[in-house]
């Protein structure tokens, strides 16, 4: 018995002339997915671009101060008569509280780390007898920051030297007009044992200055 291998070759070849062909096919569209990726990533790159600038920023410094009132700023202390025979002079009405100190500050980080501020009298002098007494109140308002500290709760006596009234002001702002910032309130009082030295022809009027300045 005979066996024809022909047609069986002829199949075998045509399969694997089949198999390469489909993997040519296959490597031939990898290569042109490949190239296609590529070209579009190279454009891709190619068509971005970048720029930059500089933006310079100034924090000017800072030292502003005011007094402020719902009204006036010029104050009267009006002294009363006594009520009763033998009774001394009254100093009751002798007293405002309608002044506020506002004030804005930018300080320093290394130089002008804090302010305070000074008061003295430039014009003008104290009846005989009696003395000035100016008292800061803490803060309060609608500010925000490092607001200053009232270096003493008693006040200070008012002269011609200056009385530092409040201390470690940082960068801060009070807010603007009465109800902002610390309420001043002025009281006149008595001179000890100096009551003999009142006279009523003594009536004056007297400039107080305040100054904020570097600590």
């Amino acid at each position: 018995m005979s066996i024809d291998l022909k047609p069986r070759i002829k199949q075998e070849l045509k399969l694997q002339k089949t198999v390469v062909l489909l993997t040519l096919t296959a490597i031939i569209v990898t290569a042109t997915l490949m190239i296609l990726l590529n070209s579009k990533s190279e454009n891709t790159f190619a068509s971005s671009d970048s720029g930059n600038n500089t933006v310079a920023i100034s924090i000017p410094e800072v030292a502003i101060m005011d007094i402020e009132s719902a009204g006036s700023k010029n104050i009267s202390l009006t002294v009363n008569i006594p009520s009763e025979a033998g009774d001394k002079i009254d100093l009751s009405s002798a007293k405002d509280s309608s002044l506020w100190l506002n004030y804005s500050s930018v300080r320093g980080k290394q130089t002008e780390a804090s302010r305070k501020i000074f008061t003295r009298i430039v014009s003008g002098a104290v009846p005989k007898g009696l003395r000035l007494r100016v008292t800061p109140m803490s803060y309060a308002g609608s500010g925000d920051g490092t607001f200053g500290d009232v270096i003493r709760q008693q006040g200070k006596i008012l002269n011609k030297n200056d009385k530092a009234i409040i201390n470690n002001i940082g960068t801060c702002y009070t807010g603007d007009g009465a109800g902002n910032g610390h309420k001043l309130v002025y009281a006149l009082e008595f001179r000890n044992n100096q009551y003999h030295k009142i006279n009523f022809d003594q009536s004056s009027t007297l400039t107080v200055l305040y100054t904020i300045t570097d600590n």
